[in-house]
């Protein structure tokens, strides 16, 4: 991975093909990378991993600032389906991170 890498992924979510294309806009290895939505779901996209040595290990962090499409039906989304979805995706990768390098 480097600066302008871009990435396209192809998944889906509750049954509808999602197609998205991000670009790596910021790289520092060991301390901080961040993408940004091009092509996708959302009207904004942009998030930033960031890493930091701790006593245990290394913390990891994720800052994600978004928005949705479609002005109040798009908000009503967030509130309804979005929002929750966001958190269980987060949850799922920290518990996977955790069950293949260690941590809580």
């Amino acid at each position: 991975m480097r600066e302008g890498t871009l990435i396209t992924y192809r998944l889906s979510l509750r049954g509808l093909p999602i197609r998205w294309r991000t670009r790596i806009d910021v790289w520092e290895p060991g301390a901080r990378f961040v993408d940004r939505q091009l092509r996708g779901p959302y009207r904004f996209w942009h998030h930033t991993h960031s890493f930091r040595a701790v006593e245990a290990g290394t913390m990891m962090n994720d800052v994600v600032h978004y928005s949705l499409p479609l002005g109040a039906l798009g908000r009503f989304v967030h509130a309804v389906a979005v929002r929750g979805e966001l958190e269980r995706i987060f949850d799922f990768r920290r518990d996977a991170i955790a069950a293949r390098l260690g941590g809580p």
